[in-house]
């Protein structure tokens, strides 16, 4: 551990990534089309912390997500830091007017472009490695403000299930942690914060960051000599309230009207900030990494039947599949990885990051469970190999979206057994058991 009353070294920095017009964007299933324009860039962050024994870099990108580039771009990054791949982070905003950028969605998109993926490999190598290069002795601190546009999409009809609409009595989490690097003049130059919503309040052809993007440029002009990136949290379930508050279904929102939503997240990063109640981290930086096997229930050859009987074009290559698997005795694989990692600074602060989309009642649990351990807890979704939806076990009689219907789409066997929840947490606690002496 460095003696310094700075015991950190830290260094910051920022790509472009927006991609060429014409790139089909990723994120609405039936969207297929290619892109039209820009109407705000995309950028990626590095930062690296240093304790002098243990160092990281997180990646904050303005992507939906880094699904099947995980791999590449941390054996990229790993070989130019020389740091191990399980120190590396790598968060997508999830934002849904980004690139298409994995090969999931090739039958739909087509291949992704291989000149985009080498320049984002290359941009977000070059970003770590200025960051890297440029670490200074910094101080950490962290606080928590306010946001409230964030609703659950989860409303439950009569029947006990769950339909898509706004829910303002649903479960959600309107904190906005920040993290802070200054230097020893006490200039603020790298911020990183967090938020726990779904970037879907536009639709359409044009390539943009959602109110994520436009949160960059309100802290951007509250700050300007500092660099913010972003690191989603548990949003899964959660998405922008609908411009009409008294409206029961979800209307995209024109570019100004998500300026409105950029410019209350970036005005509650800046007063956290300059609230004068910035807690400062301190004690020896710790970077863990485990990847457990999720596990789905028994395909339902009946219930594909029935989806294909539906008509849902969607879905038919998966109900297809669940059949000639059950007609030729094949037995579909019913696993699949997700990843965690925890980073703690001593007590101060303790960082989850989860390898899926993440329900926002995980979040809450987990900052409830871990404060009695941790003075501050920042749980990241949307982290490395994206596993597909996470739902909470409370939530799977519900059914819906991120229940059954996200799990088919990313050909799935089946929903996520009932125990994966408490599979989840039981790993991050064990992973955190020899701190708890």
């Amino acid at each position: 551990m460095r003696k310094s009353q700075m015991p950190y070294l830290v260094g910051v920095a920022k790509c472009d990534i927006t991609p060429p017009v014409g790139i089909r964007l990723c994120g609405f299933a039936a969207r297929t089309e290619p892109s039209t324009g820009v109407y705000d860039p995309l950028q990626a962050v590095a930062t690296v912390i240093d304790d002098g024994r243990a160092a990281m870099v997180i990646i904050a990108a303005d992507l939906l997500g880094f699904y099947d580039r995980c791999e590449p771009v941390r054996e990229a990054l790993s070989q130019a830091l020389s740091l191990p791949e399980a120190n590396i982070v790598l968060a997508g905003s999830h934002t849904h007017c980004g690139p298409h950028i994995r090969e999931f969605d090739r039958p739909r998109l087509g291949p992704p472009d291989p000149a985009y993926l080498a320049l984002l490999t290359e941009r977000v190598v070059e970003a770590a490695r200025v960051a890297w290069e440029t670490r200074s002795e910094a101080r950490l601190q962290v606080g928590v403000g306010q946001c409230d546009f964030a609703v659950s999409r989860r409303r439950l009809g009569s029947d006990g299930l769950v339909q898509w609409g706004p829910d303002k009595n649903g479960a959600c989490d309107h904190e906005v942690p920040v993290l802070t690097a200054s230097n020893a003049s006490g200039e603020l130059f790298a911020i990183l914060y967090n938020y726990a919503c779904h970037p879907t309040s536009r639709a359409g052809l044009l390539v943009g960051g959602d109110y994520v993007g436009l949160a960059h440029d309100r802290i951007a002009a509250h700050f300007p000599d500092a660099v913010a990136g972003f690191l989603q949290g548990c949003g899964a379930d959660q998405k922008p309230l609908p411009v009409d508050p008294d409206a029961t279904s979800f209307v995209p929102r024109e570019v100004e009207e998500v300026r409105w939503l950029g410019n209350d997240l970036g005005d509650a990063v800046a007063s956290v900030i300059r609230s004068g109640e910035m807690q400062q981290i301190s004690g020896p930086l710790t970077i863990q990494s485990r990847t457990i096997q999720l596990e789905t229930v028994a395909p339902d050859v009946e219930e594909a039947k029935r989806v294909l009987a539906g008509g849902d074009k969607r879905l038919r290559s998966w109900a297809e599949r669940l059949i000639d698997a059950a007609e030729h005795g094949i037995e579909l694989d019913r696993h699949a990885p997700f990843e965690i990692q925890t980073v703690t600074f001593g007590r101060s602060l303790a960082m989850i990051t989860l390898a899926g989309e993440i329900t926002v009642e995980h979040g809450l649990r987990l900052k409830r469970e871990l404060g009695s351990m941790f003075e501050n807890v920042l749980v990241v979704g949307y982290a490395n190999h994206l596993a597909g939806y996470v739902p909470v076990e409370r939530q799977i009689p519900e059914g819906g979206y991120c229940v059954d219907w996200a799990n088919r789409f990313h050909g799935r066997p089946g929903r996520w057994v009932d125990e994966t929840e408490q599979q989840i947490h039981t790993a991050i606690h064990e992973m955190l058991e020899h701190l708890k002496n």
